[in-house]
């Protein structure tokens, strides 16, 4: 089946990640970027939910665009890990288990640490003061409707980091982790997260930064993405992924 996709306009430029889209801002302009947005956009936010086959016709339809830009955009994604092509069903949303979220947690603890890390080395006054900016987390357990915000506010905190690192390759990989980070916390499955708990942790991230302590940097990272795995990960296989 296909789960009905939000009715909502994309945002930036397909090269960017799903922190970064943002609805008010327009749409990519070549008509192959737009679609790949676009289905990019329902799978990490799980409009079209994990393991979910998804339609081609009911797509082309929906968008009024022929299979060619579709199938270029599903090829694209699968590239990704986004999308897997299966005998007899043709091209569905990939699945999400909980050996695949361990393992996605383990490549973020590689990455982001070291980019803590080298963020602690390179950062300037300026980028140091635009992380404590970003540390903070606007969500509250009592009010649903601030999920989507944290989500949005946590990806920004820890691409910002990535960037401080100022290595491009390594932001290109922690930004993909991170996309596919998303999925099961647009599941819902991470709405019992504690908000103050996760902004003192950046906040420890920015200050090891600040303090040019690598190291540090280093750990508090790792524990940061460590301390969230166990919880999802329980929720994810409670809800039978």
């Amino acid at each position: 089946m296909t789960v009905p996709a939000r009715a909502r306009p994309q945002g930036d430029p397909p090269s960017k990640a799903l922190v970064d889209l943002d609805p008010i801002i327009g749409v990519p302009t070549a008509l192959s970027d737009r679609v790949y947005a676009s289905v990019k956009h329902r799978i990490l936010t799980c409009a079209i939910l994990p393991g979910a086959r998804i339609v081609e016709k009911e797509l082309c339809a929906e968008m009024q665009i022929s299979r060619t830009p579709l199938r270029e955009a599903l090829n694209r994604l699968s590239l990704e890990g986004l999308v897997s092509i299966r005998p007899f069903r043709g091209y569905v949303a990939a699945d999400l288990t909980v050996d695949d979220f361990r393992q996605l947690c383990e490549v973020r603890r590689m990455l982001e640490s070291e980019a803590a890390a080298l963020a602690a080395e390179r950062a300037t006054d300026p980028e140091i003061a635009r992380l404590e900016g970003l540390a903070e987390l606007p969500f509250k357990r009592e009010d649903r409707r601030t999920h989507e915000r944290y989500l949005r506010a946590n990806g920004v905190f820890h691409q910002a980091v990535a960037q401080t690192a100022r290595n491009a390759r390594l932001e290109a990989m922690v930004m993909l982790a991170l996309d596919q980070h998303q999925r099961p916390l647009h599941l819902g499955l991470g709405i019992g997260m504690d908000g103050q708990a996760s902004t003192g942790e950046h906040r420890q991230i920015v200050a090891a930064i600040r303090d040019r302590d690598a190291r540090r940097a280093r750990k508090v990272m790792r524990e940061h993405i460590r301390s969230g795995e166990d919880r999802i990960a329980t929720a994810l296989k409670a809800g039978g992924y």
